[in-house]
């Protein structure tokens, strides 16, 4: 008998864990969490493309690094942090065409998480250097075949010019396809309607609030036959066709974007004759002009765009790229909040080197800071460099962002008739790396905008 119990207990010893303390079932995060409609951990997201997201369950959540965006009903999540509901919560996931790793943290209502780590491929991003060399081309070429090349080129402000008032249509047309509330603005101070002092493109995206207004522009004029310092040109295409197309590609990215404040995407004229377009718009009361009891908060401009790092020179040394915050009025200290949001974009999530530097000094001196940037590749931070149309918003109170690449003496170029597509390809080595060094400028300004949107600190220095 004694043996036979021995024999049990050594029997019945190994099964003793099936009916004593069970093991807690592991965290299944596709119980509740999907990327695309599958488990998350069968997802393949690409660089720079939205993908869909769900999450279910109180108590449960979702977070990101900074690299990858989350979107709920349209508008960027700072925090990096989603929670479920007791309705599924439906989302999206954006990451940009510098993103390594897609690591998402997936808690459940016990504290218990997960890391997901989420294969990444290359993918076509929403806003891209090669989408803006294509309309790039077509824009600046000349030919008989309309569907391939537009022509849209001499567009000289102040003068009647036909070319221009095509080229604006144009532009107009592009906006009100995307479904936005479009309008040309013409103001005419002179009397005689055939030469306006200023004809704007202005596109319109309706806000939550209807409080506060935002926007981001650039100028489509360019500089005219004889105009310093280099006698002016007909494709302009560094200044500023660079700029007025990679407006019209925010424009597109834009649909699927959901903004606390009502938005204006602007193609001014009259830039360079001294920013009379976005004057006409800021100090003019008319139905589409810049609403004067709502609060304007952020601008951001765009001009002369592409030669810029990380392309080179034929030196070897990169190009300079700038992106300047203001206004700058203590050079001692931090004046806006959307200088956060310039360093976090640039340095946080596109990962751009913080003190890259050459041996010798780039093109003309700015402001006060230019003792101390001078040598500065990426020269990302509060300037109060003007001579563009954001000096019209910041004058207003406007916290601004001034994208700008290479000028005077580091691009020859500039406002002469070899400011061609062709010549910019030229000059840094080639389309590729064009579309490069657009690519980087225009993944910023995107994600500048959509960070400051959700920033409550960014907000007119006059509130």
């Amino acid at each position: 008998m004694t043996a036979l119990i021995l024999t049990s207990v050594f029997v019945l010893a190994p099964l003793s864990g099936c009916f004593g303390n069970a093991e807690e079932k592991a965290i299944n995060p596709a119980e509740d969490f999907q990327i695309d409609f599958v488990d998350p951990t069968d997802a393949i997201m690409k660089t720079g493309e939205w993908h869909d997201f769900t999450l279910e369950g109180i108590g449960n959540a979702i977070s990101t690094e900074a690299d990858v965006l989350l979107f709920v009903n349209g508008s960027y999540i700072p925090e990096h942090i989603v929670y479920g509901g007791e309705n599924t919560v439906k989302g999206r996931l954006l990451t940009t065409p510098y993103t390594t790793d897609v690591n998402i943290t997936f808690m459940n209502s016990k504290g218990e998480s997960e890391i997901i780590v989420v294969p990444l491929e290359n993918g076509t991003p929403i806003v891209n250097g090669k989408d803006w060399f294509e309309k790039m081309d077509f824009i600046t070429s000349v030919c008989s075949d309309s569907s391939k090349c537009g022509g849209y080129i001499n567009r000289w402000m102040g003068t009647p010019n036909p070319a221009f008032e095509r080229g604006a249509s144009f532009f107009q047309g592009h906006f009100e396809g995307l479904g936005y509330e479009t309008h040309i603005l013409r103001v005419i101070d002179h009397g005689n309607p055939t030469e306006p002092e200023s004809l704007n493109v202005i596109a319109w995206k309706e806000g939550r609030r209807d409080d506060c207004v935002q926007g981001m522009g650039a100028h489509m004029d360019i500089a005219p036959p004889g105009g310093p310092p280099g006698g002016g040109t007909y494709e302009g295409a560094y200044d500023n066709t660079a700029g007025t197309v990679a407006v019209m590609l925010f424009a597109r990215a834009f649909v699927d974007v959901m903004f606390e404040c009502d938005t204006f995407l602007a193609l001014w004229s009259s830039e360079e004759e001294g920013l009379r377009g976005s004057n006409a718009f800021a100090n003019n009361n008319c139905d589409y002009c810049l609403p004067q009891d709502k609060e304007l908060e952020f601008y951001i401009n765009m001009d002369m765009m592409g030669i810029s790092w990380p392309a080179k020179k034929a030196s070897g040394d990169p190009f300079p790229y700038h992106a300047w915050s203001g206004p700058d009025a203590d050079p001692e200290a931090q004046d806006v909040e959307i200088t956060s949001v310039l360093e976090q974009v640039h340095f946080d999530i596109l990962k751009a080197p913080r003190d890259l530097r050459i041996d010798g000094e780039y093109g003309a001196g700015c402001d006060q800071h230019w003792g101390e940037h001078a040598d500065l590749t990426l020269d990302v931070h509060e300037d109060t460099f003007g001579r563009s149309d954001h000096v019209t918003f910041r004058d207003l109170g406007a916290q601004t962002i001034f994208h700008l690449g290479a000028y005077d003496a580091d691009y020859s170029a500039y406002h002469s008739p070899s400011d061609t597509l062709d010549n910019m390809a030229s000059v840094v080595g080639g389309q590729e790396e064009l579309e490069k060094s657009m690519e980087f400028v225009l993944w910023a300004a995107f994600l500048e905008f959509v960070i400051a949107d959700q920033n409550p600190n960014v907000r007119n220095l006059n509130a």
